[in-house]
C-alpha cells in the first residue's frame, strides 16, 4: 500500500540525520530538606522506559539517542515532578521534588498531550488499570464504569459497552496499541474488544473530541496506554489468578519484559473462563457463560532520533446468547448454541523522529475483527462479519517559539472493508474510508493556557450489491464531509484551576444504521436501515473546577451537548418473524449534567482516605421527549485505609464501596423505568514477604448484600432478568525482577 511505503521512505530519511548518544545522571533531593530520596521512580516518557534512584538518590541511564527527552519522577509522600530536559546542554542534574501528603494528580501522562492531567486545557480522566480494577470486576467494560461520567451496557456478564455521559456504540471511538479499535462496535451486544492484560492506564475524553481523533469521537475518546517497558537493564516477570464465586470463574495472568541496551520487549497472555452468572435468588441464567484468551507482544527499539515500538495483540472471545428468561443450577461451560465468537487481530508500528526540538510521529496500524454468530450448527456461523482495517495516523509537533507558542498538525486516514461469510445477512459487504487533517495552537503562559484547533474530514462509503437466499441489500454509495473545531482555556490560580472549552464533533452514519435489514441474535429486535440518513453534528460548552489542598481535593464538571441529527432506533408497528421491527431515524438532541467529586486525606489520620463522586446526566429531544437509555445518576462511595505493617504476612491496605444509582423515570416511550439500588463492596490486599519479591493476595465480595436488581443498562431488563448476585473474589500474583549488569 501507498502509506507503508511512505512510511519506509520515512524511517530510511529520518534514521540517516545523525547519531548522538550518551548517558544521563541525576541526583533527587527533597526540597525543603535537601535530603536525598531514596528509590524514587525516574520515568522517561518518549523511550517508555526509566530506572530507580539508589539508597542515595542517585539514578543513571545509558544509551539515550535523543537531545530532548520528558522525564517524570515520583516518590511515596511527594508531588510529581514532570520537566522536559535539554540532554545537549547537560548530562548531569540535580531535581527536587516538593513533600505532599498524597499525589494530588494522577502519576500518568496523557499519550496525546504529554502532560499530567493538572495541566491539560481538555478535561481528561487518567485512571490506572490497576486503580479501576480494585473491587475486580469481571471486564474492562465494567472496570471502566467506575469511574465518574462512565456507565456500561451489558449483556449478562461478560459483554459490557462503555456509556460516556449517556452516548455509546459508534459515538465512541477507542484506540490501544496506539492505533484506532475497529470491531463492529455498532452491535448493541458487541463488547469493547479490548483486553485488560498488558495495559497500564486509561484517558478518556468525555464529549465531542474529533479533532484528534476523526470521525466518531462525538460522545468521547477511551485511550489505553500499554504497560511501560521493564527498568533498564532488567527483567521483569509476573504470574496471577483469581477465582469468582459466582461465575465459578478462573482469570489466569502471565507477563514477561526485558530491557537489555537498545531493546525492550513485553509478553502478556491471558485466559479466563467463566459459566453462567448467578442471581440473587441462587437461579444461573441459562447461556451467559462466556471466555477470553488474549496474547500481547511489544517491541521497542531505539536508535539516533527514531524510536520504534512495534506491537501485536491476539484477542478471541466466546459468548452465549440468551433468547428468554431461562434459569437453571447447570455450571457448565461448554458452549450450546446459540453462541458468538469474536477474533481480533490487532498490529501497529509507532515510529517517533526527533528533528532538533521538534518531533514527527507515524503510526501505522491494522486490524482484523471477524464476528461470528452460531444458530443451528457448530461449525458453519448464521452471520459472519470480516472485518479489515487499515490505519494511518502522522503528527507534526513544532518546537516551542518565543517560550509561549507551540503547534501540531496531522493527517490521519482509514481504509475498512466488511465481507459476509454467513448464511444470513445484516450489512451489506461495504467498502469505508477516510481521511482527514487537522492543526492545533498551544499558547501557554505561566497562569493561563490557551489552546484551539480545526479539522476537515471525509468519509466515503461503498456498498456492493450483497445477497443471500432471503434477502437482498441493494448498492449503496456515498460521501460525507465534516468540519469540526475546538477553544479552550486553563487558568491557574494558587491551589485552584478554571477550565472552559467548547468543541465540535462530526460522526457519518455507519453501514448498520444506513442498511441494516435484519435479525441480529441477542438484541430482540429486527433492525432495519434508512439510506437517507445525514451527518450526526455536535456542539459542547464544558466547564470545569479544581481545587487541590493539602488534605482536600475537590473537582466539579459540567456540560451542555447539542447534537443535531441525532441517529436513534425507533420502534414500529410491524413485526417479522415475531420480532418487532425497529428503524433508524434522526431529530435533534440535547444531553446536560456532569460530575461532582471530593477527595479527603485528613492530616492527623494519613492512612485514611475518604472519597466520593456524583454523575448525572439528562437527554431530550427537539420536542423535549427523554432520550432512550440514558444511565441512571449515580452516587460512588469510596472509605480505604493504606496500612503499614512490618512481618513476614502483611496487611496493605482495605476498602468499602457503597454505590447508588438514583431511579430512573426520565424514560422514552414505552421504555421500562428502573428503581434505584444500592450495591456494597469490600476488599483486602496483602504481602506475604519472601525471599525474593513478595507474593500479592487480594480478597474481597461485590454486592456484599446481595441485592436483587435490574440495572436501566441492563440489555436483559425487558425479559426481568436481573444483574449478578453476591460474589467473592480471591486472587494471586507472584512477581520477580532481576537486575541485570549494564554494558
Amino acid at each position: 500500500m501507498s502509506w507503508m511505503r511512505f512510511g519506509s521512505f520515512l524511517i530510511v530519511l529520518l534514521s540517516s540525520f545523525g547519531v548522538f548518544s550518551q548517558s544521563f545522571s541525576g541526583t533527587v533531593l527533597d526540597q525543603e530538606t535537601k535530603a536525598p530520596i531514596p528509590f524514587a521512580k525516574v520515568f522517561f516518557i518518549e523511550l517508555k522506559t526509566g530506572t530507580s534512584c539508589d539508597e542515595n538518590g542517585v539514578f543513571q541511564i545509558k544509551n539515550i539517542k535523543q537531545r530532548t527527552l520528558r522525564v517524570q519522577i515520583s516518590s511515596l509522600g511527594y508531588a510529581i515532578y514532570e520537566e522536559s530536559i535539554n540532554l545537549t546542554a547537560t548530562n548531569e542534574r540535580t531535581f527536587y521534588l516538593e513533600p505532599s501528603h498524597f499525589n494530588l494528580e494522577e502519576a500518568l501522562i496523557s499519550a496525546t498531550s504529554g502532560r499530567l492531567q493538572g495541566e491539560n486545557i481538555v478535561s481528561v480522566e487518567h485512571k490506572s488499570i490497576s486503580e479501576i480494577q480494585q473491587n475486580s470486576p469481571l471486564t474492562l467494560a465494567e472496570a471502566l464504569s467506575t469511574i465518574p461520567g462512565i456507565d456500561q451496557t451489558t449483556t449478562g456478564a461478560g459483554i459490557g459497552k462503555p456509556v460516556i455521559r449517556g452516548l455509546s456504540g459508534n459515538r465512541i471511538v477507542t484506540y490501544a496499541q496506539g492505533i484506532r479499535i475497529e470491531n463492529q462496535q455498532w452491535g448493541d451486544e458487541h463488547g469493547l474488544g479490548v483486553g485488560d492484560v498488558g495495559i497500564e492506564s486509561v484517558e478518556i475524553i468525555k464529549g465531542p473530541a474529533s479533532l484528534l481523533y476523526g470521525s466518531d469521537a462525538l460522545g468521547g475518546v477511551l485511550y489505553f496506554t500499554d504497560e511501560r517497558y521493564a527498568d533498564q537493564n532488567s527483567i521483569e516477570a509476573f504470574a496471577s489468578s483469581k477465582f469468582h464465586s459466582n461465575t465459578l470463574g478462573t482469570v489466569n495472568n502471565l507477563g514477561f519484559k526485558i530491557h537489555r541496551g537498545q531493546l525492550k520487549f513485553n509478553l502478556f497472555g491471558t485466559y479466563s473462563s467463566h459459566a453462567d452468572y448467578q442471581t440473587p435468588n441462587l437461579d444461573r441464567v441459562f447461556n451467559t457463560r462466556f471466555d477470553e484468551n488474549n496474547i500481547k507482544a511489544s517491541l521497542g527499539y531505539n536508535r539516533a532520533n527514531w524510536i520504534a515500538n512495534l506491537r501485536y495483540s491476539y484477542l478471541k472471545n466466546s459468548f452465549g446468547i440468551v433468547e428468554d428468561a431461562d434459569f437453571d443450577s447447570s455450571t457448565e461451560r461448554n458452549f450450546i448454541l446459540p453462541f458468538q465468537s469474536i477474533d481480533n487481530h490487532n498490529l501497529s508500528l509507532e515510529n517517533s523522529y526527533f528533528i532538533g526540538e521538534s518531533k514527527l510521529n507515524l503510526t501505522l496500524g491494522y486490524t482484523n475483527n471477524y464476528r461470528k454468530e452460531f444458530e443451528d450448527s457448530e461449525e458453519i456461523p448464521a452471520l459472519g462479519l470480516k472485518l479489515e482495517t487499515y490505519t494511518y495516523n502522522l503528527k507534526y509537533y513544532s518546537p516551542q517559539f518565543n517560550e509561549h507558542i507551540d503547534f501540531l498538525v496531522g493527517v490521519q486516514g482509514m481504509n475498512q472493508s466488511n465481507k459476509n461469510s454467513g448464511e444470513e445477512l445484516l450489512i451489506p459487504n461495504a467498502n469505508t474510508t477516510d481521511i482527514g487533517g487537522f492543526t492545533i495552537l498551544n499558547l501557554n503562559f505561566e497562569k493561563l493556557e490557551f489552546q484551539g484547533g480545526i479539522r476537515a474530514d471525509m468519509r466515503a462509503i461503498d456498498s456492493r450489491l450483497t445477497e443471500s437466499e432471503e434477502l437482498s441489500i441493494p448498492e449503496f454509495k456515498k460521501n460525507y464531509r465534516g468540519l469540526t473545531y475546538s477553544g479552550g482555556l486553563l487558568y491557574k490560580l494558587n491551589r485552584n484551576k478554571f477550565r472552559a472549552n467548547i468543541s465540535s464533533g462530526y460522526r457519518a452514519p455507519n453501514t448498520s444504521e444506513l442498511l441494516s435489514d435484519g435479525i441480529h441474535e441477542g438484541t430482540f429486535q429486527y433492525v432495519r436501515g434508512n439510506t437517507k440518513l445525514v451527518n450526526e453534528n455536535a456542539n459542547q460548552l464544558d466547564f470545569s473546577y479544581d481545587f487541590q489542598g493539602e488534605h482536600l481535593d475537590l473537582s466539579f464538571n459540567t456540560f451542555y451537548n447539542s447534537i443535531q441529527n441525532y441517529i436513534f432506533l425507533s420502534p414500529t408497528a410491524e413485526n417479522i418473524d415475531d420480532t418487532p421491527v425497529f428503524e433508524y431515524l434522526q431529530t435533534d438532541a440535547v444531553l446536560y449534567g456532569g460530575e461532582f467529586g471530593w477527595h479527603y486525606h485528613p492530616h492527623s489520620i494519613h492512612w485514611l482516605h475518604l472519597e466520593s463522586n456524583l454523575s448525572t446526566v439528562l437527554a431530550e429531544d427537539q420536542d423535549g421527549n427523554n432520550l432512550p437509555l440514558i444511565p441512571q445518576s449515580r452516587i460512588n462511595t469510596t472509605i480505604s485505609a493504606e496500612i503499614n505493617q512490618s512481618g513476614k504476612f502483611q496487611l496493605k491496605s482495605l476498602f468499602i464501596q457503597h454505590i447508588f444509582k438514583m431511579r430512573q423515570d426520565n424514560t422514552a416511550e414505552n421504555e421500562i423505568a428502573s428503581r434505584d439500588y444500592q450495591l456494597l463492596n469490600c476488599g483486602l490486599t496483602a504481602e506475604i514477604t519472601t525471599k525474593n519479591s513478595p507474593i500479592e493476595l487480594n480478597a474481597g465480595v461485590k454486592n456484599a448484600l446481595n441485592r436483587d436488581y435490574i440495572d436501566h443498562l441492563n440489555r436483559f431488563k425487558s425479559l426481568g432478568i436481573p444483574n449478578q448476585g453476591i460474589n467473592f473474589y480471591f486472587g494471586i500474583r507472584i512477581s520477580i525482577e532481576k537486575s541485570m549488569k549494564q554494558k
